[in-house]
């Protein structure tokens, strides 16, 4: 008789960490090889995006929860913000929710037994149902939880962490095994919840490359582009963490300093709360033929597929970011802040350029150096796609994820 897997995930689209989720309940013989079920929270924009990436939805619900921080996240004004925040934290609101989804979880999961459930997070704490539907499986007698935390946990230096610590503590007894995608994710996991190191795993994600719906000729085309010009882009939401603004300030110092003969042009894909202010400083530093705004690209592997260079300048709470290996798996070059998992990605000086945050000069001097020497552009995109495939496919991580789950299963027959 098949093993039930059940699969949990809670975020209001479907964002870089439910891709593994896709590669899950695409892999057919994954999905020949236990009985799958799989619940969410609802969400227009979830739904949307988890339909329009897996052809075929295993069994199970979307649920309606309680969450009213994201109706305070919407509120335009700074100050009521922090101040229903605080009231949110300090009146133990979230923690009625908490316990008002464990209730809703609880009924969901029927009377069917589970052998495997499996937690998908963004971070940690990240979504609070995350930790209701640990409540949850605790109550219904579930015991093998695999929970993974996609980003860099939060300790209790902030202050609206302060009253979780009661609440993490029955989380770290009661999930069997946690799993991040770097070793800096694991070691933050382990030092906020004082984990044992044998209860964490350290398991890249990996990724399915999507199908190509424009050549890179129609791309060039349909954005006005020039054909021989190299090309660079970044893909990420327009907001500080990203770095977008460090990297056009190298951009800047190679036009005004000449030390390139021919100008890369940056494309710019996404949109967010620094938009009008990125586009600001282009206009205003003379960038506007460098610089290009292209918007949403609802195929954004069609865009990826076209350039030649892939940026990532991060300088805060990234972990193991998604564009990286998907660039690679396009044997595209990719420079990127040595941040988090990131020099886990990328091989310094072999698969790909790295460097440090926040460092202009290193962004000038990386992107230089690969816009100037095609024979190192192309040993950089050659390497990186022989340590993606290697490494980074959605193949590759989901038999690393069956291998935890059938330890725990063997485990678990062993204890009967």
């Amino acid at each position: 008789m098949k093993k039930h897997l059940h699969f949990y995930s809670d975020c209001y689209f479907f964002a870089g960490c439910e891709n593994m989720l896709a590669n899950f309940f695409n892999d057919h013989d994954f999905i020949q090889s236990y009985r799958v079920t799989f619940s969410y929270r609802y969400s227009p924009e979830y739904e949307a995006g988890l339909k329009k990436r897996v052809a075929v939805l295993p069994d199970g619900a979307p649920l309606k929860l309680l969450d009213l921080s994201r109706t305070i996240a919407q509120i335009p004004f700074r100050s009521l913000r922090i101040l229903l925040y605080l009231f949110y934290h300090f009146f133990l609101i979230k923690y009625f929710c908490v316990l008002w989804n464990t209730g809703v979880i609880y009924r969901s999961f029927g009377g069917d037994k589970i052998d495997i459930l499996h937690i998908n997070n963004g971070g940690y704490p990240g979504a609070s149902s995350c930790m209701s539907v640990v409540f949850a499986a605790r109550l219904r007698g579930i015991t093998e939880i695999v929970y993974v935390v996609n980003n860099i946990a939060f300790s209790y230096r902030f202050y609206w962490r302060w009253l979780d610590y009661f609440f993490d503590r029955i989380v770290a007894q009661t999930v069997t095994k946690f799993v991040c995608g770097s070793k800096t994710a694991s070691r933050a996991l382990a030092t906020t919840l004082r984990l044992d190191n044998k209860k964490i795993i350290t398991q890249p994600n990996g990724i399915a490359s999507r199908k190509i719906t424009e050549t890179k000729e129609d791309v060039l085309q349909r954005l006005g582009l020039p054909e021989k010009r190299l090309l660079m882009a970044i893909v990420a939401i327009l907001e500080d963490r990203k770095g977008h603004i460090y990297l056009l300030r190298a951009m800047h110092i190679l036009k005004t300093s000449g030390l390139l003969k021919s100008m890369p042009l940056l494309l710019i894909e996404g949109s967010g709360p620094n938009a009008q202010h990125l586009k600001n400083f282009v206009s205003d530093s003379g960038l506007t033929e460098d610089v290009l705004f292209v918007g949403h690209e609802e195929h954004v592997f069609n865009l990826l597929n076209a350039v030649d260079i892939v940026m990532l300048p991060s300088v805060a709470n990234e972990d193991f970011p998604n564009i990286v290996i998907e660039a690679m798996s396009l044997r595209k070059v990719v420079i990127a802040s040595r941040i988090s998992g990131t020099p886990e990605q990328i091989e310094e000086g072999s698969s790909g350029l790295l460097v440090d945050c926040k460092d202009v000069e290193g962004l000038v001097n990386a992107i230089r150096r690969v816009c100037e020497n095609e024979s190192l552009r192309h040993l950089l995109s050659s390497n990186a796609r022989q340590r993606f495939k290697r490494f980074f496919s959605a193949t590759v991580a989901v038999n690393n994820y069956r291998k935890i789950y059938e330890k725990l299963i063997n485990d678990q027959n062993k204890s009967v």
